[in-house]
């Protein structure tokens, strides 16, 4: 698998395409009896998803799915979903995957933008489904998980249809939706080949092998659908999903199924990390531990506690990954690694020029590739009949994140709409939140811009407590004021039971922001405290 020259290509992974049917039936004849997906407990190997995938093709097929015609996948995490997800692509059809927390008129903004002929939702999911259906102009089906397609699915034909012709590894497979906190979701256009190619990038980052299993809880409508599902493809290894995040079961859950490695957002490697030390962590038997962003700090003591190498990744769905460490590279601590040679990254300031190296900016990025990116976004307002529109990407992206370049290696400083602008001076919300969580007493912590009656912003600090602990704010306030310039001590400190985040664990900034000062909020000022510069 190629680290250098740019992304890898078929030829590496013995196929002739990044497309599902190059990719899988070629699998499937090497690996057939192989598990390549556990999701919940329940065992698949690369024959039976060949099987399945061709059979939820003759379903859709039956159900009046054409090419070019959108299927939405609204479900939790189940097998299903990655049948009609793959057998959709045997159709020539896009798929949608919708955020399984959708509902009203985020849904049918997703449903309505996406075009979608055909839902595929579950018991769970399905009365959002009608509550919108009637405002989705193309919708015609919904399909339900359960016995009913289970028996269609059993039923099925399980070679490819005989008039159907696949998505080309060119074509638009997949949709992916941004989180839409600054407006509307946008529809990502992905194409397969550009699915495979991070998949194929991320396998080769985790050194990851035929016949070896990791472990994930990453929610199949995020992009990690591509590692959690492609990579394994790939490679003819195994990946085990748990439906949800347990930060309590996940290490039984890994030693269960012999995992090397875990695959997981930063919030999640935190969480774990604020578990109580266990004998039996250095004996996890893991390789790599992969999430970002990981504190400087703190990089390192993960490493020492679980015996393992903790690999970084940065990048979106639009382009990822832009900068990656592998297994075997040693890495700097806080930085996301070495930008992808698939990529030319610039930092540059707000009129787009580009700084100097080690100076914080905008980081944007353009691909040295046709398919190290995604093709672009869905033009909603496009008259296209009953297929999407995609708007390209501009030669450079802006990804609207903060960050530094040094000597090649990436260093994610904070969301461009999530810094903090107090007294003249820039601040980082994330370095903020991490200083506040080496405190003894802070499990979490979340660090958001509050109107100042002086313009520009006061800061806003709120944390949730480790069991058993207490907190006294003035004490907290001297543990900032010895490890950060006075400009970032927060004004404002609350503690509160849960800090809002989506379903990967990020936080909710934009919740957080809309909330303001809570109740409970203390204010140094109010109390006469003094930060000493």
């Amino acid at each position: 698998m190629k680290r250098q020259g740019g992304p890898p290509t078929p030829a590496d992974f013995g196929v002739d395409s990044f497309g599902v049917p190059a990719v899988l039936d070629r699998r499937a004849q090497e690996c057939g009896e192989r598990v390549i997906l556990s999701i919940a407990g329940e065992p698949i190997t690369f024959a039976q998803l060949r099987d399945r995938s061709c059979a939820a093709a003759h379903v859709l097929s039956a159900h009046g799915v054409r090419p070019g015609e959108t299927v939405a996948l609204f479900t939790g995490t189940c097998a299903e979903w990655v049948y009609f997800w793959l057998g959709a692509a045997r159709l020539g059809a896009v798929t949608a995957a919708v955020n399984g927390a959708s509902k009203g008129d985020f849904l049918a903004h997703a449903l309505n933008l996406s075009k979608t002929a055909v839902v595929l939702t579950d018991a769970e999911h399905r009365d959002r489904v009608t509550q919108v259906a009637d405002d989705i102009a193309t919708l015609r089906s919904v399909l339900v998980t359960g016995d009913s397609l289970t028996e269609e699915l059993s039923s099925a034909p399980t070679a490819p249809p005989d008039d159907a012709t696949p998505v080309g590894s060119q074509d638009i497979g997949v949709l992916f939706f941004t989180s839409g906190t600054t407006g509307p979701s946008k529809a990502v256009a992905t194409s397969w080949h550009y699915l495979f190619t991070a998949a194929a990038t991320v396998a080769a980052s985790w050194e990851f092998g035929a016949g070896e299993a990791m472990w994930t809880a990453m929610p199949l409508f995020h992009l990690s659908a591509a590692p959690t599902v492609l990579a394994p493809m790939l490679v003819g290894g195994t990946s085990v999903v748990a439906p949800a995040f347990h930060p309590t079961r996940v290490w039984d859950e890994i030693r269960a199924c012999g995992a090397v490695g875990f695959a997981g957002a930063g919030a999640m490697l935190s969480m774990l990390w604020n578990l109580p030390e266990d004998a039996r962590d250095a004996e996890l038997g893991v390789r790599f531990l992969s999430a970002a962003p990981i504190a400087a700090d703190r990089y390192r003591a993960i490493e020492r506690r679980y015996r393992c190498r903790v690999v970084t990744m940065y990048g979106m769905t639009e382009a990822f990954p832009i900068a990656y460490k592998s297994v075997s590279d040693a890495g700097v601590p806080g930085t996301s690694g070495r930008v992808n040679p698939a990529f030319e990254v610039r930092i540059v300031d707000p009129h787009g020029n580009p700084l100097p190296a080690g100076a914080v900016g905008e980081i944007v990025c353009r691909a040295r590739s046709a398919h190290a990116m995604s093709i672009g976004y869905v033009n909603g307002a496009a008259r296209n009949g009953a297929r999407v529109a995609v708007e390209p990407h501009p030669e450079w992206f802006h990804t609207g994140d903060l960050g530094r370049l040094d000597d090649g290696n990436l260093t994610y400083v904070d969301r461009l709409k999530d810094s903090l602008r107090r007294r003249g001076e820039n601040v980082s919300s994330v370095e903020v939140e991490q200083t506040v969580m080496r405190h003894p007493a802070v499990a979490e912590a979340a660090a958001v811009g509050v109107p100042s009656a002086l313009g520009e912003d006061d800061i806003l600090v709120v944390v949730t407590l480790r069991s058993g602990a207490e907190l006294n704010y003035v004490e907290l306030l001297d543990f900032c004021s010895a490890r950060m310039p006075y400009f970032c001590v927060p004004r404002y400190l609350e503690v509160v039971d849960e800090i809002p985040k989506n379903v990967i664990g990020r936080v909710r900034k934009d919740v957080l922001r809309s909330r303001g000062l809570g109740e409970r909020a203390w204010d140094r000022e109010a109390h006469g405290y003094v930060v000493s510069r």
